[in-house]
């Protein structure tokens, strides 16, 4: 506990700056959803037929699964904190919306009668007799929203909006639990916090006769213009420090959601400002359909990709060919039909593979794929998301090789390798320069049919923004055979022992290799 209590302290500034970003961009989405949402829970109050339709559309946004809308929302929206707060406003509305038609709707037929009788108008008796009673129900739709929103905004993460998400999944994928409970726990500490101020606001706003307690209003009053007071110099205080610091990126630069995508996404932001004079942003992503959308609609400048990922996902292609008719036909396809620049390979090729530990190779003596194949059906794989789906991926292999596992778990890279090592499954797909084979000490199948297809290192780069910075181009091209397999595993190693460095672990390399002073 007091190892944790240490690393949290000092990683302070990176926890107040993830607070600011979640604290936006869910406050931004539930301010939304009920400044929407609470008006037309009115709305549909006096008809029926329309109050199950609307109903039933702010239901069916919570039935899509978070990230795959965020995926859909890219191409109109884009990345960052627009598309995350639309996302998220989608996914408060039906609380509100609910809350606030049930709450309006019970208000007792004979208390509105009477409100009527002396002689108020219609929207007298919404305002001074409707809403005051609805209060207790209606934050209970708000107070269920926010909360729900702050846990999804985590999400968020993913399209580059940034938050406790980003903590969270750094931790996930280098198997650092610090780090993960560095983002996890201040997650639900704001959630039990904002749920707690809502819960004065709603006695605050609750007429003092629906009270048990008359005293509970006068000071839930009070606390309220305390907390708002405090949270407007909070606001003010961090809006301002924005304001003075923010600078405006020239070169945005984009990468996965997984550790060597950030070390390479640090390489290159390195590399540009140390040797121009261009300021440089650099944004974390999800998957690779979501960066590679993010490029085609310049929301990012360029990213680190892979020939293998770019031939089967982008392209389409399952042919075998070689190394170099591969790279060649991604270069073509990708300028010629989507305006994006391929440079030559950075040097180092990562490909998936299939590992186990040891006591499993030994068990049922395997080496190869082929091996595997044999003892496939008593034993689970467990791998990312996107590999269960693809033809270069399970899809393929099952075809290949015949492999028919007892079980499939789909996860995020850092939990597969943490499913493997707390024996949760037998067989994991890695990534062959991965830093936690060698932490874990995991046996690397060989893919002896040589399914896979190559998967080189390249710079994938927008070429309507980088046709403007023509000496970038030209430096980046430094980076072509710069990085070995060797190097980027180390690489790797390096990042797993110290997460919060991957800047300096990038910088150093390019000392090393002397592309940097």
């Amino acid at each position: 506990m007091i190892n944790f209590i240490n690393y949290f302290m000092g990683r302070i500034a990176m926890v107040y700056t993830a607070l600011i970003q979640h604290i936006k961009i869910s406050g931004m989405a539930v301010t939304l959803a009920i400044l929407i949402g609470v008006p037309l829970g009115i709305f549909i109050i006096k008809n029926e037929k329309l109050s199950k339709i609307v109903l039933s559309i702010a239901g069916a946004f919570q039935t899509i699964p978070s990230l795959a809308l965020f995926g859909l929302i890219i191409p109109i929206l884009g990345i960052g904190i627009v598309p995350a707060v639309f996302v998220l406003f989608l996914y408060s509305l039906l609380p509100i919306v609910t809350n606030t038609y049930i709450g309006i709707k019970g208000v007792d037929a004979s208390t509105i009668q009477a409100a009527i009788g002396m002689g108020m108008t219609n929207f007298q008796v919404l305002m001074k007799v409707k809403l005051p009673i609805a209060i207790p129900v209606i934050m209970g739709g708000v107070r269920i929203s926010t909360v729900a929103t702050i846990g999804t905004a985590t999400i968020a993460a993913l399209i580059g909006a940034g938050g406790f998400g980003e903590i969270i999944f750094r931790g996930i994928s280098t198997s650092n639990n610090n780090l993960v409970l560095t983002g996890a726990i201040p997650t639900a500490v704001l959630a039990f916090a904002v749920n707690y101020v809502l819960g004065v606001l709603e006695k605050a706003l609750t007429p003092a006769a629906m009270l048990i307690n008359k005293r509970e209003k006068k000071k839930s009053v009070a606390i309220a213009k305390g907390i708002a007071l405090a949270s407007i110099l909070v606001l003010s205080f961090a809006g301002f420090n924005s304001f003075i610091t923010k600078k405006q990126p020239v070169i945005v630069v984009g990468h996965k959601n997984f550790l060597e995508q950030r070390i390479l996404g640090q390489m290159l932001a390195t590399l540009i400002e140390e040797n121009t004079k261009h300021k440089t942003k650099v944004i974390e992503l999800g998957g690779s359909n979501i960066v590679f959308k993010a490029l085609e609609s310049s929301e990012i400048h360029l990213y680190p990709e892979y020939t293998g990922t770019a031939y089967t996902s982008y392209l389409g292609k399952t042919e075998k060919k070689s190394m170099d008719e591969i790279f060649n036909f991604v270069k073509s396809e990708l300028s010629g039909n989507y305006g994006i620049d391929t440079l030559k390979p950075l040097g180092f090729e990562n490909t998936f593979a299939f590992a186990v530990k040891k006591a499993t190779a030994e068990k049922y003596n395997l080496k190869t794929l082929s091996d595997l194949k044999r003892h496939s059906e008593n034993l689970s794989l467990c791998g990312v998301h996107e590999f269960m789906e693809r033809e270069d991926g399970l899809l393929g292999i099952k075809k290949t090789y015949g492999m028919d596992f007892k079980n499939i778990l789909s996860m995020d890279h850092g939990l597969s390798i943490n499913a493997l090592v707390s024996d949760k499954a037998d067989v994991v797909v890695v990534f062959s320069t991965d830093g936690l084979i060698a932490k874990h000490d995991l046996v690397v199948l060989e893919d002896d049919k040589k399914f896979f297809p190559p998967y080189e290192g390249i710079l994938l780069l927008n070429s309507d923004k980088m046709k403007q910075y023509p000496e970038i181009v030209k430096l980046l091209n430094q980076l072509s055979g710069a990085v070995t397999m060797e190097d980027m595993q180390k690489l790797n190693l390096q990042g797993i022992q110290s997460e919060d460095n991957l800047k300096e672990i990038a910088r150093q390399f390019l000392i090393e290799k002397k592309l940097i002073k």
